[in-house]
């Protein structure tokens, strides 16, 4: 199919849960992809936080080429090598103990919510099942994953919700403290990437892990957006100088691949015994291949190292342009995760970006997102700001 018949057919056939742009992604290599029709696009999206390495890197590519030629899956009744590895690798660089496979993050905050449920419930007794997330929180589209995000994210047509999860606004140590007598756990982001690109304040995050110690509730860090290094460190939250009892991962995990993956400490984790839970394609050899090589080259070209410095480029440029329009109106995130929230709606600009050959998204309406891969270049960068300047100061309050 060409490529109007391509995007006709998709309209027509797929579910229309996704406002899809116009354009066919047919290859990619590094930060780069091709569509349909030739045009070349540098990529800040990158599969949304997703391909940290850049499209098609070669560890990658030979990784998941080598493990198909032996095999594919084998369920979780046996061992597989590329799974235990990749275990003992995410134990060793974290100060978690033990890791549950996956194959997505709302899957991961599913098993991580169960796990918390269960630890409570043989180490406290029935009762204490409440789950405490953040205003502006995402963490997923499953039901409970869903109810963990902010309620504004729900749509009535999805009720009855699941029960035992409340909601506080960050930094309000107070309300974490009343919720904590009947609670399980305290869920959150560092980043609250979808929610608008919102750092939450580490002495906040600080005073919570100590409430949550006091209090005997678990510290779940939901790192799939802002782990495997894009923040700056392997996990956003070790930046922050605490200890999760549950870390979950996703998205840069295979650079593109599916998995996710619940880390957890040896006492949480040995709550979820045989036949508690479980994932029929998590922790499958390709994925584990594919997850394996993604970290031993993040660990070992210090990509969260290049995050920082590259990072801090992209920063600087974005706060440029706070001074040169009053239509930028902010830049918040850390590392590779940065959002620049304007007076206008964002969508014209990643429209008239993508024209360009500049691929990024928008949240919450007027905040850019830039989530490039962590390979991304200094005058891919430069490109983009420069784009972004004209894009900008071309347009009027029109669009507000």
């Amino acid at each position: 199919m060409d490529t109007d018949s391509t995007i006709q057919t998709g309209r027509e056939k797929l579910f229309p849960n996704y406002r899809q742009y116009p354009i066919v992604i047919e290859r990619g290599k590094n930060c780069r992809v091709w569509d349909t029709d030739g045009n070349e696009y540098v990529d800040f999206v990158a599969g949304i936080a997703t391909c940290n390495l850049g499209h098609c890197h070669p560890a990658v590519t030979e990784a998941i080429r080598e493990q198909a030629q032996k095999v594919i899956h084998v369920s979780n009744w046996y061992f597989n090598s590329p799974q235990v590895e990749l275990s003992r690798r995410l134990t060793d660089l974290t100060s978690m103990d033990r890791v549950f496979f996956c194959n997505s993050g709302a899957e991961a905050a599913e098993a991580a919510i169960k796990a918390a449920r269960k630890w409570a419930h043989e180490e406290h007794g029935p009762g204490r099942c409440t789950v405490i997330s953040l205003l502006g929180a995402f963490h997923g589209r499953t039901m409970k994953a869903l109810t963990a995000t902010d309620p504004k994210h729900h749509h009535a047509a999805f009720s009855p919700y699941p029960e035992g999860f409340v909601h506080i606004r960050a930094g309000d140590l107070a309300a974490l403290r009343e919720h904590i007598p009947h609670s399980c756990a305290f869920l959150m982001e560092p980043i609250q990437g979808e929610g608008g690109v919102y750092p939450i304040d580490p002495d906040f995050v600080r005073e919570a892990e100590r409430a949550c110690r006091e209090g005997g509730v678990l510290m779940i860090m939901d790192e799939v957006q802002t782990g495997m290094g894009r923040c700056g460190s392997l996990l956003a939250s070790e930046l922050m100088g605490i200890t999760p009892d549950i870390v979950t991962l996703a998205k840069g995990l295979g650079n593109g691949f599916p998995i996710g993956a619940v880390l957890a400490k040896e006492e949480v984790a040995l709550h979820l015994g045989p036949g508690s839970h479980g994932s029929t394609f998590g922790g499958n050899p390709l994925a584990c291949s594919a997850a394996l090589a993604t970290l031993n080259t993040i660990v070992s070209e210090d990509l969260p190292g290049r995050a920082r410095v590259v990072g801090e480029i992209l920063r600087q440029g974005l706060e440029e342009l706070l001074g040169q329009t009053p239509m930028a109106l902010e830049v918040r995130g850390a590392g590779l995760l940065l959002g620049l929230e304007l007076k206008i709606k964002a969508g014209p600009i990643v429209e008239s970006l993508m024209k360009r050959g500049y691929l990024v998204t928008a949240v919450q309406e007027k905040t850019l997102r830039f989530t490039p891969p962590l390979t991304v270049e200094e005058k891919d960068i430069r490109g983009l700001l420069a784009n972004l300047k004209d894009v900008v100061l071309s347009m009027d309050d029109d669009f507000s």
